[in-house]
């Protein structure tokens, strides 16, 4: 009779509930190859981003220090305009 009283509360009930959605989640997860297959995407965009920042007479570089240096430019000139009318 203690056991049937102890799942009468109502929180104890819905944490039963998250723990074994939590657990059968999981236990799918890693039948179905998700966990190999997130592990797998996040190296590959991790070994490119390496990859990228190894390389730092590329094109992207180049393209992405012109865009840090256009845009403050940019927005001084537009400041500018506006303020001479």
């Amino acid at each position: 009779m203690r056991g049937l009283a102890m799942l009468r509360n109502t929180r104890t009930i819905v944490r039963l509930c998250v723990l074994s959605g939590v657990s059968t989640t999981g236990v799918i997860a890693w039948a179905t190859g998700f966990f190999a297959w997130a592990v797998g995407s996040v190296r590959s965009l991790w070994d490119g981003f390496i990859a990228f920042l190894n390389s730092p007479f590329s094109w992207e570089h180049l393209a992405a220090g012109a865009g840090v240096l256009i845009i403050p430019i940019v927005i001084i000139v537009l400041i500018f305009a506006i303020a001479d009318n």
